[in-house]
């Protein structure tokens, strides 16, 4: 960062001017004579207060005990603000933004909708924390040093840091779309295929972008990914970096049970892989409507996330591809080494399969019935050659991305038996074609059991 810009120093008989310097992220204050007057180190620790009435513009911070102000011209004082205000922290919260609607609660914080003061039509968003609700201020410091490195579309624009006498406040550009915790929870719309392909996609080239910053989320799941389906391009952002961490530090947080990777909850060295894990934890959700990791409550998701116990093979029974199938598999590998990195996931055949399709990616009600899902898993048990069970998977692929997942009560739940599984169905008209056809056909239903 540069500038050169000039300000003065109120005094009774005469004022003192100053040369503004900004560089080595240092404010520095250079009198007449080019001796630094004054320095300050740019960090969060670091409180400047702002005038900016037309009269009399003024910037002022606390050095040697001591206030001072230092006054300059309006449009020197907007360029500083400008330049600084990421990378200092700012006390006169009111001054610039109006607080507007209630937008949702985080475990300590809440969010609001903000508008700028002259400027109705600018929409931000804030997070506010309150003093009392924050353990220590450097987990709040680490969060605002990696929000402001981020430079990426699918991730969130920091604007500024504020501190009041009992608040913090994060301004944030405001982001539009709806949580896929919401979309997914949805009864009357579903996401199709298509649509999840896409949210994938673009979260693997995030992934890819904080792996080249050497960011760790640590938070990837349904809340903290925003879909906007009326975009054609940006259509993810990945937001709340409370939990972020740059590789190398040791700082003690989990994530949200359900979606945590196993070497976190080992309490091992995590890395960018981790992240990968959580993503692949979220594309199950997309996929089948349930949590990989199910439990009453967060502690009983905890253990069974601890367990990071699975079967993925109950897949086949709602018409997703294999190559759906198999990605998914490599994301949720236990051992992060062989965990699929994002570079490789993105020349996945999943994503170059699904973008050869021409359907429209728009949210659509048509669902194909149980039955028939369950006729393609015969069909591939009772002709169990490579070049079948491709073709058939072909079928099911082009049904798929014109359709909808079945909803979510026609979803089978996979119940452990002696010798295999069985099928809790809650449509008794998919019941009896199931029994029929196994009295028709005898057909030996293979066992989906873990291995």
């Amino acid at each position: 960062m540069k500038s050169d810009f000039i300000c003065h120093r109120k005094h009774l008989f005469r004022d003192s001017i100053y040369q503004i310097e900004i560089q080595n992220d240092k404010l520095m204050l250079l009198n007449t004579q080019g001796i630094v007057k004054y320095s300050l180190s740019l960090n969060w620790s670091v409180e400047i207060q702002w005038k900016i009435s037309s009269t009399d513009p003024a910037f002022g911070f606390q050095i040697n005990q001591k206030f001072k102000w230092f006054y300059a011209k309006p449009k020197t004082i907007e360029i500083l603000r400008c330049t600084l205000k990421k990378h200092i922290t700012s006390s006169d919260f009111q001054i610039f933004y109006n607080i507007g609607s209630y937008i949702s609660k985080g475990q300590n914080s809440y969010c609001y909708e903000l508008f700028q003061n002259g400027d109705d039509k600018m929409k931000y968003v804030v997070k506010l924390i309150k003093k009392e609700q924050i353990g220590q201020i450097n987990q709040l410091y680490n969060e605002l040093n990696i929000l402001k490195i981020l430079n990426h579309p699918g991730l969130p624009k920091f604007i500024e840091f504020f501190n009041t006498n009992n608040t913090y406040y994060i301004v944030m550009e405001k982001i539009e779309g709806s949580k896929l915790s919401k979309l997914n929870s949805t009864k009357y719309q579903q996401l199709s295929l298509i649509q999840i392909q896409q949210i994938i996609f673009e979260c693997m080239n995030i992934l890819q972008y904080l792996v080249q910053i050497q960011v760790i989320h640590r938070n990837i799941q349904p809340d903290n990914i925003i879909y906007d389906s009326k975009v054609q391009t940006t259509s993810v952002k990945l937001i709340d970096f409370a939990k972020a961490i740059k590789v190398g530090t040791d700082l003690k947080l989990l994530g949200t049970p359900g979606f945590i990777a196993p070497e976190i909850l080992k309490d091992k060295q995590i890395s960018t892989d981790s992240d990968m894990f959580s993503l692949g934890c979220v594309f199950y959700k997309l996929l089948v409507k349930q949590d990989l990791f199910q439990g009453i409550n967060l502690e009983e998701t905890l253990k069974e996330n601890k367990k990071c116990l699975f079967n993925l093979k109950n897949l086949q029974l709602i018409r997703i591809p294999q190559s759906a199938q198999h990605l998914l598999t490599l994301m949720l590998e236990i051992d992060p080494k062989q965990r699929i990195k994002p570079q490789e996931a993105i020349n996945h055949p999943f994503f170059k399969e699904s973008m050869d399709q021409s359907v429209s990616p728009k949210i659509i009600s048509r669902n194909l019935s149980l039955s028939k899902s369950i006729r393609n898993l015969e069909g591939i048990m009772i002709s169990p050659k490579q070049n079948q069970m491709n073709e058939l998977d072909k079928q099911i692929l082009v049904d798929y991305f014109q359709n909808e997942l079945p909803p979510m009560n026609e979803i089978p739940i996979m119940k452990q038996v002696k010798g295999g599984c069985r099928f809790s169905l809650n449509n008794s008209s998919d019941t009896d074609t199931i029994r029929k056809s196994k009295s028709e056909k005898n057909i030996k239903i293979i066992s989906l059991s873990q291995n």
